[in-house]
């Protein structure tokens, strides 16, 4: 109830027009995408089993109570009734650690479920963070795109009136209006573009389906910090579920092996009952004085099982190098992602100021190009040229900055800080 309540709250803001954060729009995103809420009901199957599998280890206690009537065909003979009832226990007392292996099995299972809902919880949220930052990079280059086309057609119409008063060739009037077409065509991709990233936002925050509107913030506040390879590198084998997955897939495999050798080996059983039984229905003082006691402890010995029991035991080695080369593989593989992740980063922090001067001069060459194109000291193609080296700039800043964004989440989810931001 209370996850309604604040889904309620939270599409009540959308209604309002409050402009969202990423925060905000992962927030909403973890209320709404059924992968997490199957990952949460896994979770607590394997918890349930997990204490099915403790019990296991506790003595069994029953007790019975049965009637039985029988009759003899046509003969004369009286059907004889007799009634039985009693109490047992039974206890396993030693099977060299199998259903303690089998609790811990269990337990690495619950484990490993928890790891899971990790990793469906960080997609989500990496899903958010991307199609958020690309939903606010398409919008910001739809802009740019739109005071482009603007200034296109002022371009345009203020060289086809030079050109109808005989000012100015008709190369220069050919010229802007191929700049302006090739404007507008710009205009339309983008647009469309942003229309897309919104849809993909939507579908990330589990509103693909509903008619609620979202307001996304137009800014974002950025700052890229990057540690260090060897500081991430000890945080991700620390905090990674992927990881983690496949180091409870080698624990699994170890308690196998260690389930495969105690299936060959003794075991010992005991079993203690008291029954009693009568022709009449059992009464309790009768049950105190006519009970039968019994004890029995039973040694089981496996002797032969057609190989099974070797065979399983291979398998199970088996199984548990495959394990072992898989966390050695996908540690391997994550090392190198974070190498080549940190290593990008590094590039965009030394890209982006020079971007930022790029097109600070981009303006004021813009800028001077209109003053000579004005005054006669420039052609049109001049100017055209200050224009799109503007827009070139704009744009490529723009990519950049969103680009790393994206990339600072990818960071954060390889090395498994990204969805404890969300605990």
């Amino acid at each position: 109830m209370k996850r309604y309540i604040i889904t309620i709250l939270l599409f009540c803001s959308f209604s309002v027009g409050q402009s969202l954060n990423v925060d905000e729009c992962v927030r909403i995103a973890l209320e709404n995408k059924y992968s997490l809420k199957r990952a949460e009901q896994d979770v607590t199957i394997a918890r349930l089993n997990r204490a099915s599998t403790a019990a296991l280890m506790l003595p069994s206690v029953n007790a019975s109570n049965s009637f039985s009537e029988t009759t003899y065909g046509n003969s004369s003979s009286e059907s004889t009734e007799r009634y039985s009832g009693g109490l047992s226990l039974s206890q396993s007392l030693f099977n060299f650690g199998s259903k303690v292996n089998t609790f811990q099995q269990s337990d690495n299972n619950y484990n490993t479920a928890k790891q899971q809902k990790r990793q469906a919880k960080s997609r989500i949220i990496l899903d958010v963070y991307t199609y958020y930052y690309q939903y606010l990079k398409n919008s910001e280059l739809f802009g740019i795109a739109g005071k482009d086309l603007e200034l296109s057609k002022k371009q345009l119409d203020l060289v086809e009136n030079q050109y109808n008063l005989g000012a100015v060739s008709k190369t220069d009037y050919l010229k802007a209006s191929v700049r302006y077409g090739t404007a507008k065509s710009n205009f339309l991709s983008r647009q469309l573009s942003k229309e897309n990233s919104e849809k993909s936002l939507r579908h990330s925050m589990g509103l693909l389906n509903s008619d609620t509107p979202i307001n996304i913030e137009e800014t974002m506040d950025f700052t890229l910090a990057i540690p260090s390879f060897e500081e991430a590198y000890s945080l991700m084998l620390v905090n990674s579920p992927d990881l983690s997955i496949l180091d409870n897939q080698i624990q699994g495999a170890q308690i196998n092996v260690k389930k495969a050798w105690s299936s060959s080996l003794p075991s010992i059983n005991m079993s203690v009952g008291m029954n009693a039984s009568s022709s009449d229905q059992l009464t309790r003082s009768y049950f105190d004085d006519n009970y039968i006691k019994s004890a029995n402890i039973t040694l089981s010995i496996p002797i032969f099982s057609g190989f099974r029991n070797k065979n399983s035991i291979q398998i199970s080695k088996l199984q548990l190098d495959q394990a072992e080369t898989r966390l050695k593989g996908g540690t391997n593989s994550a090392k190198v992602s974070l190498y080549a992740l940190i290593n990008l980063l590094n590039n965009y922090q030394e890209i982006i100021p020079i971007q930022e001067e790029v097109l600070i001069s981009a303006e004021e060459d813009l800028k001077l190009a209109q003053q000579k194109y004005e005054l006669g000291s420039a052609s049109i193609l001049e100017l055209l040229d200050a224009q799109l080296a503007l827009i070139q700039a704009s744009s490529t800043l723009v990519r950049t900055r969103y680009d790393a964004a994206i990339q600072v989440a990818n960071l954060d989810d390889l090395l498994g800080t990204l969805d404890k931001k969300y605990e």
